[in-house]
């Protein structure tokens, strides 16, 4: 009978619990529509300790569930998904006293919560909620426009005049140039239209990203699979750095060989790469990317990537925030175009940031975001796109920053890991997967991930270096995910409480 009692009590509480918890939710969602900056610091901290309740009920559940159960339920709401996981665990009677002890506990901390959400008048806040996700009628334009590289024929001519690609004998000996520019100012997609246009000069090539803190074996193994698709075996995974270095070697000993590594960071990174491309005197060719001067000097020539010129700017501008002809008709909306264009500067990612977060906004809107950002600082641009996202593509678009910088996501994958994390609710008539790429489409739209095409179709996903360092900075306060460095330690935050960790060698 007491068992029984236990058990029909608890039943209640759980019942209490799930609703006390769904309210907090509903607040957090319009906490979470709110800039971190405009929000008042009892706020802040409420939210958080909301975040790190919802945390705790799910670790806890998940660990009775291993020792009990040995399998666990699935709802794409956490809170119903919680609910459900504890009342399954009734079922086996060893375990009841020890959950009626736990939700006691988390009913003090939710009652707690709900006490200090009235005192603070979080409910109080007004949000400004973002549409809903769906395809942009404008990526028709903006992958053309992409396609067609606005801006990018005068330095796409004047870096193949460095190659040195036709003359004489003595243009047959290796060459390097090096591109060197700021971080967002189109250095990938200028060296990407310059690999296309003259790969098929050369007998093999290679186009590799390195990134801030790479792996070299990873990289000496992109590149050989990038010469040849026969250096997919599983067994070249086993060869250190100085057998891949000797594998490259032999391969490229007798070839006209284009390799573009992109992205380099550090002089002693370029040193070690350049080791594995061997001087024969078939005209081989490289070229870098950086935004480090001095990485750049280790080049035989150095090209210095410009600004786009403001009528450039504007028409790529235009067209990614007006589609079709990339006309304003808008006087007004005219005027604030040409104050945004000149104060990003010509930097590319700034103002096609920019156009993605101001379409489809109302005039007064458009003032308010002008005023509120300094657009020098193009970090503060991203982020004020971040959290103009709905609370459920930031939570998606946060995950994202699990995976290495440069790594082509894919993306089915993708979609099914936020739908097997509960990212993705459910919508009538549609399935969850089409709701995820709803999700997938809508960050695209935004420029907060970079499409990958295969065979003119979106197969996955990149991020952009500056995109992923933020959304690691972000990650690591809200404890939603924690990254090892490259030896594996882990910076855990003063709680110690963490809802995800990643792994480097992550691959999909």
């Amino acid at each position: 009978m007491e068992e029984y009692d236990l058990q029909m009590a608890a039943r209640k509480k759980i019942k209490c619990l799930s609703r006390d918890l769904e309210s907090m939710h509903a607040a957090l969602r319009k906490v979470d529509g709110v800039p971190p900056d405009q929000l008042d610091e009892q706020v802040k901290l409420w939210a958080r300790d909301v975040r790190e309740l919802s945390y705790d009920v799910e670790d806890v559940i998940n660990n009775f569930l291993v020792g009990v159960d040995g399998r666990e339920a699935h709802d794409p709401n956490r809170f119903k998904r919680a609910a459900k996981k504890i009342g399954k665990l009734f079922k086996r009677s060893k375990a009841r006293h020890q959950i009626a002890d736990m939700i006691k506990t988390i009913n003090e901390q939710a009652k707690e919560l709900a006490e200090r959400r009235d005192r603070y008048k979080v409910n109080e806040i007004v949000a400004n909620r973002a549409p809903s996700s769906t395809v942009d009628p404008r990526l028709e334009a903006i992958y053309k426009e992409v396609k067609e590289l606005v801006g990018i024929e005068k330095p796409s001519d004047e870096l193949i005049s460095k190659l040195s690609l036709q003359g004489d004998e003595s243009k047959k000996k290796m060459k390097t140039v090096s591109v060197v520019g700021v971080g967002g100012l189109g250095k990938t997609t200028l060296i990407k239209a310059v690999f296309d246009k003259v790969k098929l000069d050369f007998e093999c090539t290679a186009f590799v990203p390195v990134g801030q803190n790479p792996d070299l074996k990873k990289v000496f193994r992109d590149i050989l699979i990038d010469l040849d698709n026969e250096y997919m075996d599983p067994k070249i995974t086993i060869l250190d750095e100085k057998q891949l270095i000797g594998e490259l070697r032999k391969y490229l000993k007798d070839k006209r060989y284009f390799i573009v590594i992109d992205d380099v960071w550090k002089t002693e990174t370029w040193k070690t790469i350049k080791w594995a491309f061997i001087e024969n005197n078939n005209g081989s060719r490289l070229i870098t990317t950086t935004r480090i001067a001095s990485v750049a000097d280790q080049a035989d020539e150095v090209y210095m990537l410009q600004p786009l010129p403001f009528e450039k700017s504007k028409k790529l501008f235009y067209t990614r925030i007006f589609g079709g002809e990339g006309k304003c008709l808008d006087d007004k909306l005219h005027e604030l175009c040409n104050v945004i264009l000149k104060k990003c500067d010509g930097v590319p990612l700034e103002f096609i940031t920019m156009a993605s977060l101001l379409f489809d906004k109302s005039r007064g809107r458009w003032i308010e975001l002008c005023n509120s950002i300094g657009f020098r600082d193009t970090m503060q641009i991203l982020s004020l796109s971040y959290y103009d996202l709905p609370p459920h593509l930031r939570t998606c678009l946060l995950y994202v920053s699990a995976f290495l910088e440069d790594y082509e996501i894919q993306k089915t994958s993708l979609i099914w890991m936020w739908v097997a994390e509960g990212f993705v609710r459910k919508e009538e008539r549609t399935g969850i997967f089409e709701v995820g790429e709803g999700y997938f489409n809508e960050l695209i739209n935004r420029s907060l991930i970079v499409a990958v095409e295969y065979d003119s179709k979106v197969t996955g996903c990149r991020v952009h270096d500056m995109v992923l360092d933020l959304l690691q900075q972000i990650s690591q306060e809200e404890k939603f995910l924690i990254i090892p460095d490259n030896d594996g330690t882990m910076i855990i935050p003063p709680s110690g409480r963490v809802c995800r960790s990643s792994q480097k060698e992550l691959e999909l």
